[in-house]
C-alpha cells in the first residue's frame, strides 16, 4: 500500500506513548506504595496491634486506588492519541512531544501530594482532608512561614526534583521494540486491550460497581484505614469533602442526608408537639432564658476564650512538681472554677470550631464568601447585642484572618480587634509568626473590661489565642515551670525536642489565661463576670490518637466555666456530664440574660439533664457528626457506626443498645434540623407550609 510507511509511523508514535504511559503508571504506583510503607513505619501509634493480614489488605486496597488515580490521570492522553491516528502524522507527532511535558507535570503533582500527605499525617494523625484548604483561607503568608520554619523545605524540594527526574528517566529508558509494523489487526488489538485495561483500572473494578471511598474501610482500626489513600487520592477526597460543605439551593438536603424527608419528621423524632409546618418547627428552634435576678440587678460581663490547640489529653500527664502544664491556671481549674473533663470540640480546626461555637453550624466555612453576608438567627452574640451589651471579638492574631473583621461584625460584634489594635495600646508587645504572644491579648482584654466597668458598660468579650501553634515559640522573658516530656512515655508521638517545645507553649498559654483571671479577681471584677475557656481542637502532633477507641481524646478539649455565686441561683455544675462546645453559650445565656430570647442550641451545664450527650460536627468514619455519652458513641450520623464502652475505651458494636440507638436518632434529628435552619437562612428560602 502506498501510504503504509506513513501509517506505520503513526502507530510508532502511538506505541511509544503507550509504552511510556504504562511504564510511568507502574513507576508511580510503586512510588506511592513505598510512601505508604514509610507512613506505616514512621507514623504507626506505639499501641498499634492488628493482624498482619489487615496491613496487607490496606496495602492491596491502596495499590488498587493508586492504579485507579494514575489511570485517571494518564488514560485520557492515550484516548486522545488513539483518536488522532486517522489524522495527518504531524498531529500525533506533536501530541507525542507534548506527552513528555504532561508526564512531568503529573509526576510533580503526584510526588508533591505524596510528600505533603506524609507530613500532614504526622501533624493531623490522618491523611490530607479538607483542612488543607486553610492554606488559602488562613493567613497564607504565616502558613508558608510556618512550613519554612518547621519542615525541611529545601531538602523536600530537592527530593521532589530527584524523584520526578528519576521517574522520567526510568519511563524513557528501556529497549524499544522493533519499529517494523505489527499490522492493523495486531495494533488494533493492542489499542483495544490498552484502553480497556485503562478503563478498568480507572473504575478500579470490572464488576458492576466501581472502586469507591467505602472500600477504604479494610479494618476496624482507623490508622490502618488511613494507610489506604495515598496523597493524590486523599487530596481528591478532600476536594469532594470540600464540595459537600458548599451550600446548595435545597434547604432540606441536610435533613435528607440524616434520614428525614421534612423538618416535621425530625421534630417528631425529638418529641415536639404542634410542629406541623416548617414555620412551626422554626418557632420551636428558639428558646427563652429563665429569670435571673442578679442579672437584672447588675448585668455581668461575659468573657469567652477559645484557646489554640488546648487539647484535654495532655492534662492526663500534668504534675505540679514535675510536669506543670497549667501554671497560674491551676487554682482555677482545680478548685476555683468548674472544670468539665468530658468535653468535645465542635470541629477539628480553629475556624470550624469558632463557627460552631458562635453560630452552631454544621456547615463550615459559613461566614466566608457570599454566605457571610447573611445574618444568622443562631448567632451566639445576637442575644447580648439585643440586651445592650458592647460586643467585642479580640485575637492576638490578624483581625483579617478568614475575613473575621467583616464577617463577625455582620453577626453582632461591635468591634473585631487584632494584633494591630493591641500594638497601638502596647507598643512593646512581642510575638511570632501568627501574631502576638497570648499575654498581650489578655492584657488588652483586662484593660478593656476595667475601662468598661468604670463606665458602667456591660461587655461580651470573645477572645481567640494563637501562641500554642507551630512554630511553638514563647517569649524570651517567660520563665517556664518544671516540664518533663519523658513523663508522657509511649504517648509521645514526636521527638523529645519538639515535644518539649509543645509543652512549653501549652504551659505558657494556660499560665497566661490564669494570670488574666487572677488580675480580674484582684480588680474586683470576677464577682460580676462570667467566664468560659475551651480549646479549638486537640493538641496537634504531641500525641497520637487516630483510633475510634480514643474518640474522646481525638476531639477532647477542656471546658472551664466560672459563674459567680450570685448568678448561679443555687445551681450546681454537672461536671461529670458529657458536653461539647455547643453547651457553652447556652450556659452563659442562662446565667447572664434574664428572660431573653435565644436560639435553640445546647443546654445549661448547671442544670441536671437525663442522658446527657456530647454532640459535635466532627468528621469521623467517613461522615459528619459525632456523639458520645455514657451509653457509647456514634459516628457518621448519616450512616451510623456504633461503639460501646469497654474498660474506658470504645469498641465497635454491631448490635447497639436501645438507649444508644435512641440517642443516635435524636442526634440525627438535631443535626438535621440545625443544618436545615442554617441552610435555608443562607439561601434565604421560604418553604411551603405543606410537607
Amino acid at each position: 500500500m502506498p501510504n503504509e510507511p506513513m501509517t506505520t509511523t503513526r502507530w510508532q508514535h502511538w506505541r511509544e506513548m503507550n509504552r511510556q504511559l504504562w511504564r510511568l503508571g507502574l513507576i508511580a504506583v510503586v512510588t506511592l506504595a513505598l510512601m505508604r510503607f514509610a507512613l506505616w513505619q514512621l507514623e504507626a501509634p506505639p499501641s498499634l496491634d492488628v493482624p498482619t493480614s489487615e496491613i496487607a489488605r490496606a496495602f492491596w486496597m491502596g495499590l488498587r486506588f493508586d492504579a485507579k488515580i494514575m489511570a485517571t490521570l494518564l488514560g485520557p492522553w492515550l484516548l486522545v492519541a488513539t483518536a488522532l491516528l486517522p489524522l495527518p502524522r504531524v498531529i500525533i507527532a506533536s501530541w507525542r512531544r507534548l506527552w513528555l511535558v504532561w508526564a512531568i507535570v503529573i509526576m510533580v503533582l503526584v510526588n508533591l501530594l505524596a510528600l505533603i500527605n506524609h507530613f500532614y499525617f504526622s501533624f493531623y494523625q490522618g491523611p490530607i482532608n479538607s483542612l488543607i484548604f486553610g492554606l488559602f483561607e488562613d493567613d497564607t503568608r504565616a502558613v508558608l512561614q510556618t512550613i519554612w520554619s518547621d519542615y525541611p523545605f529545601i531538602p523536600l524540594v530537592i527530593a521532589l526534583i530527584g524523584m520526578t527526574g528519576t521517574q522520567i528517566v526510568l519511563m524513557r529508558h528501556g529497549h524499544r521494540r522493533s519499529r517494523r509494523g505489527l499490522g492493523w489487526r495486531r495494533m488494533g488489538l493492542l489499542a483495544v486491550v490498552s484502553i480497556v485495561a485503562l478503563v478498568g483500572l480507572g473504575r478500579g473494578s470490572l464488576g458492576a460497581f466501581p472502586l469507591r471511598e467505602m472500600h477504604m474501610a479494610v479494618s476496624s482500626n482507623a490508622f490502618v484505614n488511613d494507610l489506604v489513600p495515598s496523597g493524590p487520592q486523599a487530596f481528591y477526597l478532600a476536594l469532594g469533602e470540600r464540595e459537600v460543605s458548599q451550600i446548595d439551593d435545597d434547604p432540606r438536603s441536610g435533613l435528607k442526608r440524616y434520614g428525614f424527608a421534612t423538618p416535621m419528621e425530625a421534630a417528631a423524632a425529638l418529641g415536639w408537639s404542634g410542629a406541623e409546618t416548617p414555620q412551626a418547627v422554626s418557632e420551636h428552634m428558639s428558646d427563652k432564658t429563665p429569670a435571673v435576678t442578679a442579672a437584672e440587678r447588675r448585668p455581668p460581663h461575659v468573657v469567652v476564650s477559645l484557646m489554640e490547640s488546648w487539647g484535654r489529653p495532655p492534662l492526663d500527664f500534668d504534675d505540679p512538681e514535675r510536669n506543670d502544664l497549667l501554671g497560674r491556671l491551676r487554682p482555677w481549674l482545680e478548685k476555683k472554677a468548674d472544670y468539665f473533663p468530658h468535653a468535645l470540640s465542635s470541629g477539628n480546626g480553629t475556624h470550624p470550631s469558632l463557627e460552631g461555637l458562635l453560630f452552631d453550624t454544621p456547615i463550615t466555612p459559613l461566614t466566608q464568601g457570599r454566605y457571610g453576608y447573611r445574618q444568622y438567627s443562631t448567632s451566639a452574640v445576637a442575644p447580648y447585642e439585643h440586651a445592650g451589651y458592647h460586643t467585642v471579638f479580640l485575637t492576638s492574631g490578624s483581625a483579617h484572618w478568614r475575613n473575621l473583621d467583616g464577617a463577625l461584625k455582620r453577626q453582632g460584634f461591635d468591634e473585631v480587634l487584632g494584633e494591630n489594635a493591641i500594638r497601638e495600646r502596647f507598643p512593646e508587645a512581642q510575638g511570632s509568626t501568627w501574631g502576638l504572644f497570648d499575654e498581650w491579648m489578655f492584657r488588652y482584654g483586662e484593660a478593656l473590661l476595667k475601662e468598661a466597668d468604670a463606665k458602667g458598660e456591660k461587655v461580651l468579650l470573645v477572645m481567640l489565642s494563637i501562641t500554642n501553634h507551630p512554630p511553638y515559640e514563647i517569649p524570651e522573658s517567660y520563665e517556664t515551670g518544671p516540664l518533663d516530656v519523658s513523663s508522657l512515655g509511649d504517648a509521645l508521638a514526636v521527638s523529645s525536642e519538639l515535644g518539649s517545645s509543645i509543652l512549653e507553649t501549652y504551659q505558657y498559654a494556660n499560665d497566661s489565661v490564669g494570670g488574666f483571671l487572677d488580675d480580674l479577681e484582684a480588680a474586683g471584677l470576677m464577682d460580676h463576670t462570667l467566664f468560659a475557656a475551651t480549646g479549638d481542637h486537640n493538641t496537634r502532633s504531641l500525641m497520637s490518637y487516630p483510633d475510634a477507641e480514643n474518640l474522646f481524646d481525638q476531639f477532647g478539649v477542656p471546658i472551664l466555666m466560672w459563674v459567680p455565686p450570685a448568678y448561679r441561683q443555687g445551681d450546681e455544675a454537672q461536671i461529670d456530664d458529657w458536653t461539647s462546645h455547643r453547651d457553652i453559650f447556652p450556659t452563659l445565656w442562662a446565667h447572664s440574660l434574664s428572660e431573653s430570647r435565644i436560639p435553640w442550641v445546647g443546654r445549661d451545664l448547671y442544670t441536671p439533664m437525663a442522658s446527657p450527650a456530647a454532640l459535635t460536627f466532627n468528621y469521623q468514619d467517613g461522615g459528619e457528626g459525632v456523639m458520645v455519652s455514657e451509653a457509647g458513641a456514634v459516628t457518621n450520623l448519616a450512616d451510623p457506626t456504633y461503639y460501646r464502652w469497654s474498660n474506658g475505651l470504645l469498641e465497635s458494636e454491631a448490635a447497639p443498645s436501645d438507649a444508644l440507638r435512641e440517642q443516635a436518632r435524636r442526634a440525627q434529628a438535631r443535626v438535621g434540623l440545625e443544618d436545615w435552619r442554617i441552610r435555608r437562612e443562607a439561601v434565604a428560602t421560604e418553604e411551603s407550609p405543606k410537607p
